[in-house]
């Protein structure tokens, strides 16, 4: 991989073009990780407002029809909603595991086998998350595991 970095003083804003004679699953790998950097997720913790950078969220979880996210440092409240944030992050190392969680698949740890054919995930914090029957084989693909 060639890597060719060109300043210019006259230029607001970085752009990155990236030429290649096909994209393949490692240049996908390396935009996803790049369209992390700059997007945030707006949540709400204690009376204030974060902007949170997407690459430290671990996960997004539904409860109680509210939507929360956990970063290594604390659980933030979004008002978007889980469909919404599937959509938003299509192109991106998060991934649905179950109906009412997204995990940040960057953030996984380790995997192992659960009951009812299921896989539990430990994050990099050591917290579990369980992916779910139906997400299963997704999931698996998406960690280059079988």
């Amino acid at each position: 991989m060639k890597i060719t970095i060109q300043q210019n003083h006259a230029v607001t804003e970085p752009e990155i073009t990236v030429v290649c004679s096909k994209l393949d699953s490692r240049l996908e790998e390396i935009l996803s990780y790049i369209s992390l950097i700059d997007n945030t997720v707006t949540g709400a913790k204690d009376g204030e407002t974060f902007f949170i950078p997407l690459s430290e969220i671990l996960y997004f979880e539904t409860v109680d029809r509210k939507v929360f996210f956990y970063t290594a440092d604390g659980i933030y409240e979004t008002v978007t909603k889980i469909y919404q944030l599937e959509e938003k992050l299509e192109n991106t190392p998060f991934a649905r595991i179950s109906k009412t969680s997204i995990a940040n698949l960057k953030k996984v740890r380790s995997i192992k086998p659960a009951e009812n054919s299921r896989l539990c995930a430990t994050l990099v914090n050591g917290e579990r998350v369980i992916v779910s029957r139906q997400y299963l084989s997704v999931i698996k693909q998406k960690l280059g595991v079988k």
